[in-house]
């Protein structure tokens, strides 16, 4: 006889979230449309809206889609640069490169349809002996289809800095014009 409990696998352990009414009906619209169900669709949303994240020694894969998927919108004087790049992917490539704690501050307005976050992210690489900050400055867009719209649509981006006030300049540039309602 076995002692599994009948029903769906368990995830994780259960939380319980109450949602404003307008809310769950935008996540239930949501995941109707991502063809999932309400807790899968709450389960990517939430991963999404954290940063990516990164445990014990970093693979060269996990930094060749952390790179790649980067928006390049900063001044190249500004922007990680290759040589930046190729010393944390050698790092990586030799199994010694690390990654601290990461700090963020993130910032979300919502509305009847849609929502907004911007995140600055302080992240530090330890490739050897050689400590590397970079800045991200990411910004998500959720458009929600309403039974009146046509379409829902989904957009998220980061930009990656070596220098701190550059990337600063740029969060301030991203909340005045997109968080401002």
């Amino acid at each position: 006889m076995s002692s599994a409990t009948p029903g769906r696998p368990a995830v994780g352990p259960k939380v319980p979230i109450n949602f404003p009414a307008g809310l769950l009906r935008d996540i239930e619209t949501g995941a109707s449309i991502a063809r999932l169900t309400r807790a899968a669709w709450v389960r990517r949303a939430a991963a999404r809206a954290l940063p990516e994240i990164f445990e014990g020694v970093l693979a060269p894969d996990d930094l060749v889609r952390y790179f790649t998927a980067r928006m390049k919108d900063a001044e190249p004087e500004h922007e990680v640069d290759d040589t930046t790049i190729r010393c944390l992917l050698a790092a990586a490539d030799d199994g010694i490169l690390t990654i601290e704690p990461f700090t963020t501050k993130a910032e979300a307005i919502e509305a009847t349809g849609w929502r907004r976050q911007l995140s600055f992210v302080t992240r530090t690489f330890l490739a050897g002996g050689t400590k590397i900050t970079i800045y991200q400055v990411s910004f998500g867009r959720i458009t929600y289809q309403r039974p009146d719209d046509s379409d829902s649509s989904q957009h998220s981006g980061y930009t990656l800095y070596l220098d701190q006030e550059a990337a600063r300049a740029h969060h301030k540039f991203l909340h005045t014009t997109f968080l401002h309602v």
